[in-house]
């Protein structure tokens, strides 16, 4: 209501203001679509240079045991198993420099709300997935979208399609191609955890569809070929069990020492989730985890649970922790940052714990972040 007040009292402040951030709208297609060309090369000629210097052996594996709170070696020798695990982990782990126009339109918008709309909004930026995992993230998040070009099906990562398309993922395949690389460079790696996010635009460009079960059962194929052997699927975890909720109840989640040097894939909820189980309900045949929510816990075909609000749902994932579930929940949110919330994330015992203010560079004593002691990104949880 204040907000309507202050409107009515100084139109000659908000009429400029809206038309501008109109006026920015209406460019921020066209403005949009030339960076992603841009980006789409950059990623291209990024995972070539990479293959090269992997190839030519210039770049060094990294120290597994810097990220690790604690004695890593002893922790899986005495048989740290995969729930006991925690991880700190990004959200939208794909995120590029926003274009000038939406950064503008957010500090318009902020104008012209009085700060109901932060100012920053669109100034997140993440590293490149080499990046974050030679810093320790063994946890990420890709947003994906469907192109089926006559049956011709690929997959591309961004937030948006239409207004925030930056992105250092727009390749799906090519993606999984460098978090294979530096697999392949660090053979005895932890496992490394990647949520997908299947997402549904407004506004979808030509030939953008919704994925749906033949688009997942796609997803798996492309899942399995470009990650091969790296792969660790529902059917490695459940072993000789028949459902999650048995291997669950056995508290038998297979032993870290026996998933180094592979990628879990985490199916997050959307409306394609429930065909995708039906497929097979004890999700043996898939390539990914599908993610459940808080009414799903007790299901048997349960392993990753969304929890994401660690303050009204701490006792949703204490009780999920004790049914033997993994537990992604998120620390905060980009410009939205509570002590509070930071702290019931950890207290909670989530094992993955996404953020927006990881571990990185540059950062001073005075800095928020979401850490483990010393900087550590990957932790055990007992």
């Amino acid at each position: 209501m204040k907000i309507i007040e202050r409107i009515i009292k100084y139109p000659f402040r908000f009429i400029p203001l809206l038309v501008s951030v109109l006026v920015l709208a209406f460019s921020l297609s066209e403005v949009s679509n030339a960076r992603l060309a841009v980006e789409i090369e950059e990623q291209i000629r990024r995972i070539e240079s990479l293959e090269q210097s992997y190839l030519n052996g210039e770049i060094a594996p990294v120290d597994r045991n810097a990220f690790f709170n604690g004695d890593l070696q002893a922790e899986l020798d005495a048989g740290l198993k995969f729930n006991e695990l925690r991880y700190t982990a990004t959200h939208n782990s794909y995120q590029t420099e926003s274009v000038d126009e939406l950064k503008q339109i957010y500090r318009k918008l902020s104008d012209l709300t009085f700060g109901l709309v932060p100012e920053n909004m669109a100034d997140f930026v993440s590293p490149t997935l080499t990046d974050q995992l030679n810093s320790g993230i063994y946890s990420l998040e890709i947003d994906i979208e469907v192109f089926d070009r006559d049956g011709d099906i690929s997959f591309t990562c961004m937030h948006n399609p239409r207004f925030q398309m930056t992105t250092s993922c727009y390749d799906f395949a090519l993606a999984m191609r460098e978090i294979a690389m530096w697999s392949d460079n660090n053979p005895n790696h932890l496992p490394i955890t990647l949520i997908i996010e299947p997402k549904e635009s407004f506004l979808p460009l030509e030939d953008m569809k919704v994925l749906n079960l033949d688009y997942a059962k796609e997803l798996d194929k492309t899942l399995r070929a470009t990650l091969g052997d790296r792969l660790f699927t529902p059917a490695d975890m459940l072993r000789e069990y028949e459902s999650f909720g048995e291997m669950r109840r056995a508290n038998d989640w297979c032993k870290v020492k026996d998933m180094l040097g592979k990628v879990l894939i985490l199916f997050h909820e959307c409306n394609t989730t429930e065909g995708y189980i039906e497929l097979d309900p004890t999700i043996k045949s898939q390539a990914m985890f599908p993610m459940l929510r808080e009414k799903d816990m007790e299901r048997d075909c349960a392993s990753f649970l969304l929890l994401n609000r660690p303050v009204k749902e701490f006792k949703a994932i204490e009780k999920a922790i004790s049914l033997g579930l993994i537990v992604r929940t998120r620390a905060d949110e980009f410009t939205d940052v509570t002590e509070e919330k930071r702290e019931k994330a950890f207290e909670s015992g989530a094992q993955i714990m996404s953020t927006d203010y990881p571990v990185r560079q540059g950062l001073t004593a005075d800095d928020y972040v979401v850490c483990f002691g010393d900087m550590k990104t990957i932790s055990i949880n007992k």
